[in-house]
């Protein structure tokens, strides 16, 4: 059995191998969000964030959030799902964003095994459907 050490050690290890994705940054997004780049693009994606229109994570390097690419389609748009998917996801206590990026970027059984930010790309419905099952406060809805 694990340590918590041990446990928080690996968590960190997560974090670092996902940050190495080079996710964009509040600059780079805020084009996305159809915001200009300035100081109130900052507060705009801290809206988009609070609202769970957008998930961001806190980068301790970059002393500021960078964005999972899952979200943007490959012209660099926000995927109209994110939305539907960041409500059904727990996003009390999370405000480095941290908890719901683990749970998207781990296997997932309910999707054979691949994360769900992957499936998420060609089927937003299907990892929707499965983070509504996981979390819905309905005890009814996983039966």
């Amino acid at each position: 059995m694990a340590t918590f050490a041990a446990a928080h050690r690996e968590a960190i290890n997560f974090r670092d191998e996902l940050l190495r994705n080079r996710w964009p940054d509040d600059c780079r997004v805020a084009g996305s969000v159809e915001v200009s780049p300035s100081a109130d693009a900052r507060a705009h994606l801290a809206h988009a964030r609070a609202a769970r229109l957008l998930l961001g994570v806190w980068s301790e390097a970059q002393r500021g959030f960078v964005y999972p690419d899952f979200q943007f389609d490959r012209f660099g748009k926000l995927r109209p799902e994110v939305s539907k998917l960041l409500m059904a996801l727990p996003g009390e206590d999370d405000r480095g964003g941290w908890r719901r990026a683990f749970w998207l970027y781990s296997p997932h059984a309910l999707l054979d095994g691949l994360p769900p930010a992957e499936v998420f790309v060609s089927d937003p419905h299907r990892v929707l459907n499965v983070a509504v099952r996981e979390f819905s406060p309905d005890c009814d809805s996983s039966w």
